[in-house]
């Protein structure tokens, strides 16, 4: 009977566990919540693997729960690497940067080093099963409160699927449930289809009905974030700024852009 919830419905509505790092995304979000499948999209390099580890670090500095990371197309050195240059503010991956030990053991121990990071070493393995497992036990048996899986498109090329949208359809709907079972806050990269006009990688908009397969990405994610950036431009500014669009927003309802974000090359932050 509806008539016994006044005690629910009369408790004020508890502040979200977690926000992003970036203002804009908070506003229209209200942050991040348990049981949510956030889906990040944008068009091939314009920065999606590098938006998730800036929320990865933040979530790291500001909760105390565990984080779950699965970069499918890259080694746990490399994933591990990426999140210390973060923090270090400086980019300790590349080969030619300059960082001192005490630097490198200092990021280190904040991040990656603090117990409190798992990683997926999937030796190019990456078929569902083995992802839904892994996710899973990162959730239960990891106590991770948030999990990084980019990107969803690769389960489908990296495995004998038949029809991609088929697949991707599989993918999203064994996601959903396994967000539903755990209470963890998944976060995930999709790849776009490619636009009739101009591409996204010349700052096309995003849009849902660009998302790959039949839909399934749009309607089982509560939140969907598009990233927009022209990489081709001549001005240095505008082809180092990325345009973040809220495309769905289950939790609110706002959708729209929120905000820009400025790429830093000496700082790779």
């Amino acid at each position: 009977a509806a008539s016994s919830l006044w005690e629910e419905v009369s408790a004020p509505e508890k502040p979200a566990e977690a926000l992003y790092p970036f203002k804009g995304l908070n506003s229209l979000l209200y942050g991040l919540r348990p049981a949510e499948l956030i889906t990040v999209t944008a068009g091939s390099g314009l920065g999606k693997s590098q938006f998730l580890r800036e929320i990865l670090h933040h979530l790291l500095k500001t909760t105390s729960k565990n984080v779950g990371a699965m970069f499918l197309e890259e080694s746990v050195k490399k994933t591990a690497k990426s999140i210390m240059s973060i923090e270090a503010n400086k980019k300790i991956h590349l080969p030619d940067t300059e960082v001192t030990d005490d630097e490198l053991r200092d990021s280190f121990n904040s991040t990656v080093g603090s117990g409190r990071v798992f990683l997926f070493d999937h030796f190019g393995s990456s078929n569902l099963d083995n992802i839904v497992n892994r996710v899973r036990y990162m959730a239960k048996g990891l106590g991770c409160g948030y999990v990084f899986l980019d990107h969803i498109s690769i389960i489908v090329s990296g495995g004998d699927v038949g029809d991609e949208r088929k697949a991707l359809d599989a993918i999203m709907t064994r996601l959903r449930m396994l967000v539903q079972e755990t209470g963890i806050s998944l976060i995930c990269v999709s790849h776009l289809k490619r636009p009739e006009s101009r591409g996204h990688e010349e700052g096309a908009a995003t849009s849902l009905a660009q998302l790959r397969g039949s839909g399934a990405i749009a309607q089982l994610s509560d939140i969907v974030i598009g990233l927009e950036r022209n990489g081709q431009a001549e001005d240095m500014i505008e082809r180092n700024t990325t345009h973040v669009r809220v495309l769905k927003n289950r939790f609110s309802g706002f959708t729209g852009g929120a905000g820009d974000l400025l790429y830093n090359a000496q700082t790779g932050r």
